[in-house]
């Protein structure tokens, strides 16, 4: 009797288990027909989207290969107009970089104010910007990212023309966090001596 009634707890068990799972099963097949056009709809946009990244992934990935053929080209031959097309046409920053490095060896005024006035990067409005003003003898420049050297050049010129109380004055206008701090500092101590 005993081994019948443990044979009927494990087959209740059983049942039990199967009763859950297929409950399980029939929840699910529920949720699916419910949701099922947006289960579909969030497959297709993850399929898309895996797809439009790796094109334009592989699209990126030729074009900057492209440019820095061209680029390396215009580095031997500066008269290579189509790698010059080439190379506006597929990198704009690695084009206009070329164009300031062609700027600066010329001291073409013209291209570097063309250049100063690129709104598109920064970095390369700054350069031009800060070689412009070098160019034209002045220390105007109002680059953002070289404002802090314009004043450690300024304060320098002020410790050479012996104006130290100047010179401190101005060295003061540098960010604490600035990599320049360290620089004007040992100019303001030693004043340009040593």
């Amino acid at each position: 009797m005993l081994g019948l009634k443990d044979n009927l707890e494990a087959v209740k068990k059983e049942i039990g288990a199967q009763e859950q799972f297929l409950e399980g099963i029939i929840k699910s097949e529920r949720f699916f027909k419910r949701y099922k056009k947006y289960i579909i709809a969030v497959a297709v946009l993850l399929v898309v989207g895996g797809i439009y990244y790796s094109v334009v992934s592989a699209v990126n990935k030729s074009n900057l290969q492209v440019s820095n053929e061209a680029y390396n080209k215009l580095l031997v031959n500066s008269n290579d107009q189509e790698s010059l097309n080439i190379l506006k046409d597929k990198n704009d920053r690695l084009y206009n970089f070329y164009k300031f490095k062609i700027a600066l060896e010329s001291n073409d005024k013209a291209s570097l104010k063309e250049l100063a006035a690129y709104t598109k990067d920064p970095v390369i409005s700054d350069l031009a910007a800060y070689q412009l003003s070098g160019l034209e003898n002045k220390n105007d420049s109002k680059s953002e990212l070289l404002q802090g050297f314009n004043i450690l050049q300024e304060g320098y010129q002020l410790i050479l023309d012996n104006k130290i109380q100047e010179a401190k004055m101005k060295f003061a206008q540098i960010d604490l966090n600035s990599p320049l701090k360290n620089v004007s500092n040992n100019l303001e101590h030693y004043q340009g001596t040593k």
